[in-house]
């Protein structure tokens, strides 16, 4: 059985052009506020997001000391968790800004930008199975003495077949309901997070000077080699803070940050979600701060910032023609290097694997709740808001997402999506500027729901409500990323190839929406249909 749309005004034209809109969704309040909490850590991941800040910049910008990045940017990110904040609590309903934006600004902007955030988080699903096959689990595996080629050095083809039978897995999970993959998250979470904490512990009491000594009796070089040899080839990161770099390599913070906004996307599904999206987006985004501030200190401290400069740009960087030990420098490898016995190493290693398990479930509630509101609106078919009154979960849409999920492991895979994947964070950025203005007006253009926001969203300054600022500076922050992206081509070549593949997702979504509102309009529902959106979707 599943709940299915109930017809409440049948478009003219007859034929099948019914607008259905049901008096509640369907689907049920079944998260707590600890799994809204999770939700928002997993989408932020923790190891993965530092794996990539201090795998990248140290490329980039040498000089850049991301301790100082993350102190600078996170209270450019608390201006737009505020945003997020301000939506989820005035208008909790399942898609987030979609819902949001088309309400408040208009629908085809309310699809463009969230079509283009589903396809980043989907991409992102994917992705982080390309990098826990090739990145992450051969890191483990090094640490852990395994040699089998499955685990150190995949072919494409297995990791198409392991990345496959992943996400139909993940897709059959979250089809058994939103309980059952919150159950798995809280595990997940306890092991991730369980050794995050001895990794940061060892680093912590291990000193620079032992590192140094390990390294050298077991890494197969030296740590004065490897700095040489890196000075030699070009690289130097020595003398002072490059401050420029620094602001620069903020770009880095905002995309390993981004994740509290999930909270967003299952509003409808959370128990007291006034009160919890407090806790879920700053409580997560606090916690997330100190984490990865805590986390970049104390890799300075033990491994030390000019080694780790050096050792990245060998391994990774333009050394890596000239780099011959059998591991390559990410920091799930490096944990071979931490003082105490092998066995914590090694379970932290295989910790940065686990995360990303973590996360899936986070993505695919993404991809499926969002696939739902444009389904609920009449911009997707009407099968896709059918909810299982078993599961509780819209079947039918996670079976899409499923499918939309395998599709990109072979793009990533076969095509090389991942390699244009921080590109992506430009159409990620005019998103999230999109949503940023819709803040700003929403005290115009909603007065209504603004006077349901919290009382910090109300206070006026100068007349103008305290949101509207705060959103205006979430939207400055978020042109310096895409500005930062351009302009210093952090992100690999900005070229048009580069930008088509960025830019396919809007494109998709103009192309759609076009087709969807031209065949209203032939039918005679135009109006019928632009009226959809001038309502809150039930909850």
């Amino acid at each position: 059985m599943a709940t299915k749309a109930t017809p409440r005004a049948e478009m003219p034209g007859g034929g099948g052009g019914g607008l259905f809109v049901r008096n509640s969704t369907g689907l049920v309040r079944e998260l707590t506020p600890f799994d809204a909490l999770n939700i928002v850590l997993a989408a932020v991941l923790l190891p993965v997001g530092i794996t990539e800040v201090m795998g990248f910049t140290p490329i980039f910008w040498p000089h850049a000391n991301m301790f100082l990045s993350f102190l600078l940017a996170t209270p450019l990110v608390a201006a737009f968790a505020l945003v997020y904040l301000y939506f989820t609590i005035v208008m909790p309903r399942a898609g987030g800004d979609y819902v949001w934006v088309s309400r408040v600004l208009s629908p085809p902007l309310g699809f463009l930008s969230n079509f283009t955030l589903t396809f980043v988080y989907l991409t992102w699903v994917a992705f982080n199975f390309t990098f826990m096959l090739s990145v992450v689990g051969p890191g483990a595996a090094y640490v852990a003495g395994i040699h089998n080629h499955l685990f150190t050095d995949p072919s494409r083809g297995e990791m198409m077949l392991i990345s496959t039978v992943l996400t139909i897995l993940f897709g059959g999970l979250m089809i058994i309901g939103v309980r059952a993959a919150a159950r798995f998250m809280a595990v997940t979470f306890g092991i991730v997070w369980i050794g995050m904490l001895i990794w940061f512990v060892l680093m912590l009491v291990g000193s620079h000077s032992g590192f140094v000594t390990h390294w050298d009796a077991h890494s197969g070089s030296t740590v004065s080699a490897i700095m040489a040899q890196a000075n030699k080839l070009g690289f130097n990161n020595l003398g002072g803070i490059g401050w420029l770099a620094t602001i620069y390599a903020m770009v880095y913070c905002f995309q390993v940050y981004v994740g509290f906004q999930f909270t967003g996307y299952v509003a409808g599904e959370i128990r007291d979600v006034g009160r919890t999206a407090n806790t879920s987006i700053i409580g997560g985004l606090i916690i997330s701060a100190i984490t990865f501030v805590g986390g970049v200190a104390l890799i300075y401290k033990y491994y030390g910032f000019h080694f780790f400069g050096s050792v990245t740009y060998m391994g990774l960087g333009g050394g890596t023609a000239h780099w011959t030990l059998p591991f390559a420098p990410w920091l799930a490898s490096l944990t071979e290097f931490l003082p105490g016995p092998h066995f914590l190493a090694v379970f932290i290693a295989f910790c940065f694997v686990i995360s990303i398990l973590w996360w899936t479930p986070a993505g695919f509630l993404a991809g499926t709740r969002n696939l739902f509101a444009w389904s609920f609106d009449g911009l997707a078919p009407q099968k896709l808001t059918d909810v299982s009154d078993r599961f509780h979960t819209p079947v039918i849409a996670t079976m899409v997402i499923t499918l939309v999920v395998i599709l990109l492991n072979y793009l990533n895979i076969y095509q090389g999506l991942g390699n244009y994947l921080l590109n992506i964070i430009v159409v990620m950025g005019i998103a999230f500027i999109i949503v940023s203005l819709s803040a700003a007006v929403a005290p115009w253009r909603r007065p209504a729901i603004h006077a349901d926001a919290p009382r910090w969203a109300r206070a006026k300054l100068a007349g103008v409500p305290a949101i509207t600022y705060i959103a205006v500076v979430s939207l400055i922050a978020w042109i310096f990323v895409i500005y930062t992206a351009v302009h210093t081509g952090f992100s690999g070549t900005v070229g048009p190839k580069s930008m088509i593949e960025a830019f396919s997702a809007p494109i998709i979504a103009i192309v759609w929406y076009l087709a969807v509102w031209l065949v209203r309009r032939r039918g005679g529902a135009a109006q019928s249909f632009s009226k959809v959106f001038q309502e809150i979707p039930p909850e």
